[in-house]
């Protein structure tokens, strides 16, 4: 065979490869039946769910909030007209009641804080994140006039919180200068006492509110 013809020959069979190669994709599968085509639309993928916070929930948050520092500072006024020890005792045993009292329709409410008095009340988990937006505010000169947080929580609840600030009525059981037979009668019941050293004003904590998701 000459040379020519040699390369005629080897010229042929790459061709046919790559004619064989390019048909590859197009040939049926075994049993006769032929692969989808790559271009194929994919399936439609479920929207992620919404993590804002339901807008009735938070206002139904809002209000149960605010209906527990009512009730709270209305009870120690009265309570301080009689004298300390009773405004002690309101915080020892009336405000987990008055607390409960308000936790209605699938409606949980609360306080937290970093400093707690009862250690039942220390700040854990998303109410140390409300609280840690709050003490932003306090940082970076804000006021927390109006100032609130919500949050979606897990299946269909909605968490809201509101700063809770120190009023005068505070300072006698959790102030900067409290009287000595106070501090006795503090040192009795909480031993283990944080929640003093405050002024009026200042950032003692958050009431806080759980929603239920609607039935």
């Amino acid at each position: 065979m000459s040379r020519r013809s040699g390369l005629v020959v080897v010229g042929s069979v790459v061709a046919v490869s790559v004619a064989l190669a390019a048909c590859k994709g197009d040939a049926p599968a075994p049993g006769g039946r032929a692969q989808p085509a790559s271009d194929a639309p994919a399936a439609p993928v479920a929207p992620a769910p919404s993590s804002a916070p339901d807008a009735a929930a938070v206002a139904r948050g809002k209000q149960a909030t605010g209906e527990l520092k009512r009730r709270l500072i209305t009870r120690l006024t009265e309570a301080m007209q009689v004298g300390t020890p009773e405004a002690i005792e309101v915080c020892n045993t009336q405000a987990p009641e008055i607390a409960a009292a308000v936790s209605t329709g699938g409606v949980t409410v609360g306080r937290a804080t970093r400093k707690p008095r009862n250690p039942a009340n220390l700040a854990d988990g998303w109410q140390a994140e409300a609280l840690a937006s709050f003490e932003a505010r306090v940082a970076a000169g804000d006021g927390l006039d109006g100032a609130s947080w919500s949050a979606a929580g897990p299946g269909g609840t909605t968490r809201y919180a509101e700063p809770l600030v120190i009023q005068p009525v505070c300072t006698v059981c959790h102030g900067d200068a409290i009287a000595r037979d106070v501090q006795a009668a503090l040192a009795a019941r909480y031993p283990d006492d944080q929640a003093t050293g405050y002024r009026v004003g200042e950032l003692r904590g958050l009431v806080w509110a759980e929603v239920a998701a609607a039935p």
